[in-house]
């Protein structure tokens, strides 16, 4: 039985031809796009276009050609991906450009929502905290107002700025030690934000790196009760990041359950906008393993 020989001069010819066709493809003359249209961005370009359109608002304050820029993202709720976005910013310490992005986030959510902003400025006996999409901004504390009395009303937002007050935590929520545990509460700061949901308990893990750790278990205690949950469950905030909500005028005890530094006499801080208007502010704590 006879074989036909193998071509291998076209065989040889078409390797080379396909191999100098991707060199060329990919190395000499590759593709160029223009006037692509920002949806088909990478996540990571989308946030520096959804970053510039923020701060042009904050410095022209057009909000119509905020919007319009937006939409061009495609995104499937802008108010989140601008909330998401700022929470990552703040995690990385970028309070300016997490503000600025909140400030974008809160006009459009005003825009859309003007009922819900009149509900909630209505005084109620009893106010639970909000838990809405409204923005998380945080700053580091710096001066404690007296408690006020009577239920604080909810403060009305303004599209344009965000008013932030700052203090020091109080006295009774220093941090108390304990010896040989492998965590230990780096920071504690009380935040005041008109765009932050009411009385949040926030609270970071993280190693001696600053890199975030997940699944750690937080217990936190009040009059009785005892709640557990972990860090890492919103990895849009960040993966170690976790947060409890806190009733107003009660007082919490945190701890880590794999032992940490003990943190009592926990409670929702007092503020007030720029318009008199009281509100319940928040707390942070940063936890790092040495």
């Amino acid at each position: 039985m006879k074989f036909e020989r193998i071509p291998w001069h076209l065989l040889i010819g078409l390797i080379l031809g396909l191999g100098l066709g991707l060199v060329i493809a990919w190395g000499i003359a590759p593709a160029q796009y223009s006037d692509t249209p920002p949806s088909i961005l990478r996540s990571d370009f989308k946030d520096s276009y959804r970053a510039l359109i923020a701060s042009a608002y904050a410095s022209t304050g057009d909000f119509e050609r905020a919007e319009t820029r937006l939409a061009a993202l495609e995104d499937t709720n802008p108010v989140e991906a601008l909330t998401i976005q700022a929470q990552r910013e703040l995690a990385d310490s970028n309070i300016e450009l997490s503000e600025t992005l909140a400030s974008l986030a809160k006009a459009i959510q005003d825009k859309n929502s003007p009922v819900e902003m009149e509900l909630t400025s209505t005084p109620t006996q009893t106010q639970t905290p909000r838990v809405t999409s409204t923005v998380t901004i945080i700053v580091q504390g710096q001066e404690e107002t007296p408690v006020p009395e009577g239920t604080p009303e909810a403060p009305i937002a303004t599209p344009t700025e965000i008013p932030i007050n700052t203090r020091t935590p109080a006295p009774t929520s220093t941090p108390i030690p304990t010896i040989g545990v492998p965590y230990i509460l780096m920071t504690q700061d009380e935040i005041c934000s008109e765009n932050l949901s009411e009385g949040l308990l926030m609270v970071f893990v993280s190693d001696a790196a600053q890199k975030p750790i997940p699944g750690v278990e937080v217990i936190v205690e009040w009059g009785g009760n005892e709640e557990h949950f972990f860090t890492g469950l919103k990895p849009e905030i960040g993966t170690g990041y976790a947060d409890f909500t806190m009733q107003p005028n009660q007082s919490y005890a945190l701890r880590l359950a794999t032992g940490s530094t003990a943190v009592a006499n926990l409670s929702t801080p007092p503020c007030q906008d720029k318009d008199g208007n009281h509100y319940w502010g928040s707390l942070r704590l940063k936890f790092e393993h040495p």
